[in-house]
């Protein structure tokens, strides 16, 4: 699973249009906006690939000036993550 967060930069006039358009894509949430284009967006992909199919359909999304990626975490196998290790009960 691949997590990570843009920036969106998008024409204000379009910002509604640009909006709509990207929480149709799959694993894109809009979290914020401002009025004057930028979107704070974040992204839920299974791979590299599929994040990085997902950053060039935005960056090429009709209204979008630009994006900056913020974060990106790889997980290879989520269900397998290492537990955080809790203190043995003393008595």
């Amino acid at each position: 699973m691949n997590i990570s967060s843009v920036v969106v930069y998008a024409q204000s006039q379009q910002l509604t249009a640009v909006q709509t358009a990207l929480a149709a894509l799959p694993g894109v949430q809009v979290h914020a906006q401002t009025a004057d284009g930028k979107l704070v967006v974040c992204i839920e992909a299974n791979d590299d690939r599929d994040a990085a199919a997902t950053y060039e359909t935005i960056e090429r999304s009709a209204g979008v000036l630009s994006m900056a990626l913020v974060f990106q975490q790889t997980e290879s196998n989520p269900d397998q993550e290492i537990t955080p290790c809790k203190s043995p009960v003393v008595n």
